[in-house]
């Protein structure tokens, strides 16, 4: 069996794979946090920690999908970062009602 050898990716391929699999994902956040906030009554913590939870699952998808593995540990943590910003917002919105 032949060993894949991939290519360093050149810079603006890397910025455009930031765009289309780091996007979505805080996309996903937004509407996710907003959903929680406007659709929840009760557990609304909870909800929002599976709406934080399925950010990251679906960076991760989004990352094996490129197939590319430069940058893959950046793109993931910047992902699951903004995520990670965006329900703390939310959750001090929810403390704050």
């Amino acid at each position: 069996m032949m060993e894949r050898v991939t290519e360093p990716v050149p810079p603006l391929d890397q910025r455009r794979l930031r765009l289309t699999s780091v996007l979505p994902v805080w996309v996903l956040a937004v509407v996710g946090a907003v959903l929680v906030l406007t659709l929840t009554q009760q557990d609304s913590f909870a909800w929002l920690l599976l709406v934080f939870v399925l950010c990251v699952l679906v960076s991760f998808v989004l990352q094996l999908i490129t197939a590319t593995k430069d940058g893959l540990v950046e793109r993931i943590s910047i992902a699951s970062s903004g995520a990670f910003v965006v329900v703390l917002v939310t959750a001090v919105v929810l403390l704050a009602r």
